[in-house]
């Protein structure tokens, strides 16, 4: 009975931290940590927002093709569907691209902003203004989620991230390094989601 009581309390605990957008890690009973995983490619069944490629990426890359896909899950729990897409299917960062995340849970537009900060200063952003400055332009651009949402993040060719909720306009950030790091959440070597980074490259099938 204590042990599952245990179970049970830390289960709670772990749902309370992605619901405030700060669990990127979650705890089994024993408190040993364990990370996020990501669905096999080829297993999952990515969710019906995505019935083809989305109009605002079509707009800014006409020959956009999927790179890969991607879902991000915590025990049982479905976090967000994940789609990369590039000219021809062909990822290069130099080059325009998107990725779309296909919302499966509640989450608040404010905590992913400051979530994605934490992300950035883990891969080595550390400039205090400059991440302040980023926390502002996020908060502008990710309105509160409810399941089925959808955010997409399109970079063009100016490398400037333009980015859009269920396919409407939200605000567009023209900084370069904020481009380089925001998507060094997902695509960056040193990413908390190695396992999600693969799979959206598609070098894995």
């Amino acid at each position: 009975m204590v042990i599952a009581g245990i179970r049970a309390l830390m289960l709670s605990i772990t749902v309370l931290l992605w619901s405030l957008g700060i669990g990127m890690l979650a705890f089994d009973a024993q408190g040993q940590e364990q990370k996020n995983v990501s669905e096999s490619a080829n297993t999952m069944t990515i969710t019906s927002a995505y019935p083809s490629i989305p109009e605002c990426v079509q707009t800014h890359i006409p020959t956009a093709r999927m790179v890969g896909q991607s879902r991000l899950k915590m025990y049982f729990f479905k976090i967000y569907d994940a789609i990369l897409y590039a000219p021809n299917g062909q990822f290069d960062q130099t080059q325009p691209f998107a990725l779309s995340l296909g919302y499966l849970r509640d989450f608040d537009g404010a905590d992913i902003a400051q979530r994605s900060i934490d992300e950035m200063r883990d891969l080595g952003y550390r400039n205090t203004a400059q991440l302040a400055q980023w926390l502002i332009q996020m908060e502008l651009s990710f309105p509160n989620i409810i399941a089925g949402d959808v955010l997409t993040g399109v970079v063009d060719e100016q490398q400037h991230t333009r980015f859009y909720f269920n396919g409407k306009p939200t605000h567009t950030v023209a900084d370069p390094e904020f481009t380089q790091a925001f998507f060094a959440i997902w695509l960056d070597s040193k990413t908390s989601q190695p396992k999600m980074r693969i799979q959206l490259l598609g070098e894995t099938k």
